[in-house]
């Protein structure tokens, strides 16, 4: 009776002590478990040769960049005044440095427009530019400017910016640069501003860098296999024993030298009859396809259509396109909201005062469509216009002489007819002056400048 009762209970112990083995067996066996994203911070050196020698990453940091700028902007305000701006931005290049500076910030995760009017003490804030007394506006990458005291107190509108700079001079002198004087372009968001010390953001490379580098080691694996895709293998007789003496590697080596010669130049492998010869072929059926998708991981990382990334034509049955273009327009103009324009606007204040000697505030422009449309789209576009305003002369919404005013300003815009409202009021000028002659006058007015070869009215856009 009492070995029955040990039984048992060795039973149920070697019992509840298999479940317990079972049951710990089964927790934390998840390959994933140990997983977490790390940051591993790309030098400056790296950066560069990845912009330098790497195809991917220079599309990322530069084409965005260019095709939201390369449209530039149309001014709407005072065509004598806007001449004036024009000449102005031009001569201090201001469309090339601007998008020059946010590929830099792009790159480095920031950089930096100084601003010199001609004061002595630059440590000092900005005094205000007059007419004809801006000197230049000069590019810095990052290295090359040193933000010190980042404003701390939240009811500043420089919170968290700098209170000033720090630049090293050619001769080697440090110049302290009050930060009304500096223009900050900063490369990709921190969220870590409590860590941040120097205000600048990351490199736009530092967020694709694993989609760039798994798409580059695939592409040399690729790469590495074409020069393996034939292999010739050959059998030869007694091989051990004549790679155990000196003289018989030697003459294994001659003999092969001097076959490889001959099927070089005859297309004949000449073997003795004992050898055997074999082709190990490699296949690269779905080797494209990895590629492809490789390619298309970084396309969307960098938020740029594979399309454009990779110069394809869009795939998939009456696929064109057009959605992802959309798209990526769409957050082009996003960016140019959000960034370009904060940027544009502290350069503009300075250029109206160094242009006219007035901060002209409300002078306003519209940036230009990103997209061109084709002419046949143009012309649709341009019909669809006409036949809305016609329904709305049609049913006495506007008086005569308000829809004309409207429809002139219009058809500017769309530079359809550029110089419009200009000939009108001069022929209006005209009637009001017997004495004048109104066809020049109108000619004179409607026939803008093109002297920058741009072939865009300058009193329109922006050079």
């Amino acid at each position: 009776m009492q070995l029955a009762n040990e039984l048992t209970q060795s039973r149920a112990r070697f019992g509840d002590s298999l479940q317990n083995l079972t049951a710990n067996l089964a927790i934390g066996n998840a390959k994933t478990v140990s997983d977490a994203f790390g940051l591993n911070t790309i030098s400056s050196t790296e950066l560069h040769a990845m912009y330098r020698g790497d195809w991917m990453s220079r599309k990322i940091v530069d084409v965005p960049i260019k095709e939201a700028i390369r449209p530039w902007r149309m001014w709407q305000t005072d065509a004598a005044d806007i001449e004036k701006m024009l000449d102005v931005e031009k001569a201090h290049q201001i469309k090339a440095k601007v998008s020059r500076g946010f590929r830099w910030a792009r790159l480095h995760g920031g950089a930096a427009i100084l601003i010199s009017n001609g004061d002595d003490d630059t440590s000092k804030p900005m005094t205000a530019v007059g007419k004809g007394r801006l000197q230049c506006f000069t590019l810095l990458q990052r290295d090359e400017i040193t933000p010190h005291g980042i404003v701390q107190d939240p009811r500043s509108p420089e919170f968290r910016n700098p209170e000033y700079y720090q630049l090293t001079t050619g001769d080697g002198n440090a110049m302290p640069v009050h930060h009304s004087r500096v223009i900050r372009l900063i490369g990709a968001e921190r969220p870590d501003v409590a860590f941040n010390e120097e205000g600048w953001g990351d490199s736009i490379l530092q967020i694709v860098y694993d989609a760039i580098h798994h798409a580059a080691l695939t592409t040399t694996a690729i790469a590495e296999l074409v020069h393996e895709a034939k292999i010739d293998v050959i059998g030869v007789h007694d091989l051990t024993k004549h790679l155990s003496s000196t003289a018989g590697t030697e003459l294994i080596t001659k003999r092969f030298t001097a076959a490889n010669m001959i099927k070089s130049i005859n297309n004949t492998l000449l073997l003795d009859i004992k050898d055997k010869w074999d082709r190990k072929q490699t296949s690269f059926a779905g080797l494209p396809d990895v590629l492809q998708l490789y390619l298309q991981i970084v396309a969307g990382a960098a938020e740029m259509p594979a399309t454009k990334f990779l110069g394809i034509s869009p795939g998939g049955l009456n696929s064109t396109g057009s959605g992802e273009e959309n798209v990526y327009h769409e957050t082009l103009d996003g960016w140019r909201t959000d960034e370009l324009e904060p940027v544009l606007a502290k350069i503009d204040r300075v250029l109206w005062m160094d242009a006219t000697g007035a901060d002209k505030v409300d002078a306003k422009y519209v940036f230009g469509d990103i997209k061109k449309a084709s002419e046949k789209d143009q012309a649709e576009i341009a019909d669809r216009k006409a036949d809305t305003t016609k329904k709305y002369f049609d049913m006495g919404l506007f008086e005569d002489e308000e829809l004309r005013e409207v429809v002139i300003q219009q058809l500017e815009e769309d530079a359809v007819y550029p110089g419009l409202s200009e000939a009108v009021h001069a022929l209006r000028a005209g009637e009001d002056d017997p004495g004048g002659d109104k066809k020049e006058t109108a000619k004179r007015v409607s026939e803008p400048d093109r002297s920058d070869d741009s072939g865009v009215p300058r009193y329109r856009e922006s050079a």
